[in-house]
């Protein structure tokens, strides 16, 4: 099997409202996620985002993944 075509099951975070509906998805699925940051945080990521000519969420998650690369030790040095 293509590990492209295997589901990813989310986990809920303890936290927040339940979720009413199945948390399985395909690995190319797109997930939304809501998350409340400090302004100047949001004021870095915007510039970024605008700097890289792409979405805000697509910035934002390229650099969530890279800092959870980073956080396990996949980063290459």
């Amino acid at each position: 099997m293509d590990a492209t075509s295997r589901h990813i099951r989310v986990d809920a975070a303890r936290a927040g409202r339940p979720s009413s509906g199945d948390r399985t998805y395909r690995p190319d699925e797109l997930v939304r996620v809501e998350i409340r940051m400090p302004a100047s945080v949001a004021a870095d990521l915007f510039s970024r985002a605008r700097d890289a000519h792409q979405p805000v969420s697509r910035t934002a998650s390229d650099l969530l993944a890279k800092a959870l690369d980073d956080a396990r030790g996949d980063a290459m040095a």
